[in-house]
């Protein structure tokens, strides 16, 4: 029963720790990826992962059946489209839109569920998703946030990624976790690969070693750690909860761009960071438990 109980926290600070992977990768995937296809990009990364968890649990493929596939095509396919949304968006906006309206997915979730599954939403979750949402404006626009036709792709992506979170909470309970994000990653790598052949851009085997480091970096800790834990999570968590969880992204991205690019870290940065911690701390708070008991 007590480990039960602490399951939650484990898989929401393994959540955070994987966050900080993406956090890092995109100072990778920056560099690595300036010249290059993105969707290459993608097809390696995916396909690395999907390796990676195939020979981690390559035991349980004996219970593979075709709820299962099923199970595993059906959360990849948010999950790739809203990987090539985001794509097409950066390519006619700024990082900055990007970053913020990617992170709209954090409220969309509460919506979706309340909306379309009435389902009721915590108080306190709405609070949390409030602050954290203004905690991440602060980070990304500092300098304006100007809306264009990117992010109307954008939004798109936004959408999907809300939609991949929750089609993972609906299969958590039903499926292995680590079957279907495996079967997940395949899909997006093919996804991947076929929008590869529409890029004229695309390269199928880089020179530049920095391309294949991010790679590494992505695919092995960004992809195979984050979206393997995740998957296991939602058994444990709701899915606004990991939602929230996905905003400590720029806080460590802003981090890394610091240590390994020289970016300056600001005071908005900094304040941005701290409402989104205080956002993860209102999320998890049991308000009836803090209320002095009569006497």
């Amino acid at each position: 029963m007590v480990r039960n109980m602490q399951k939650p926290h484990v898989f929401l600070l393994l959540l955070i720790l994987g966050t900080a992977f993406w956090g890092v990768s995109f100072s990778f995937v920056k560099v690595g990826v300036a010249d290059g296809s993105p969707y290459v990009f993608l097809t390696y990364k995916f396909a690395l992962a999907a390796i990676v968890l195939s020979v981690l649990f390559a035991k349980r493929f004996n219970r593979l059946n075709r709820k299962t596939i099923v199970a595993g095509a059906l959360i990849g396919l948010p999950l790739l489209l809203g990987n090539v949304f985001q794509t097409i968006g950066l390519q006619h906006t700024s990082v900055t839109n990007t970053a913020f309206i990617t992170g709209l997915d954090v409220l969309l979730i509460p919506l979706f569920k309340w909306g379309l599954f009435r389902k009721p939403v915590q108080n306190r979750i709405w609070i949390s998703c409030s602050l954290a949402l203004f905690g991440l404006y602060l980070i990304v626009a500092q300098y304006g946030l100007h809306l264009n036709v990117g992010d109307l792709w954008t939004m798109a992506c936004a959408v999907f990624f809300a939609c991949y979170v929750m089609t993972v909470g609906y299969f958590s309970h039903r499926c292995d976790a680590m079957l279907t994000v495996t079967i997940a990653m395949t899909v997006c790598s093919l996804g991947s690969g076929l929008a590869a052949l529409f890029d004229k851009q695309a390269v199928w085997m880089p020179s530049d070693t920095h391309f294949w480091e991010g790679v590494m970096f992505a695919g092995l800790l960004g992809t195979a750690y984050m979206y393997g834990i995740q998957s296991s999570a939602q058994r444990y968590l709701e899915e606004e909860k990991v939602a929230l969880t996905y905003l400590c992204e720029p806080v460590f991205a802003a981090l890394a761009g610091m240590i390994m690019l020289g970016e300056p870290l600001s005071l908005r940065t900094m304040a941005g960071g701290g409402l989104i911690l205080i956002a993860l701390v209102v999320a998890e708070l049991d308000f009836k438990r803090l209320q002095p008991r009569d006497a």
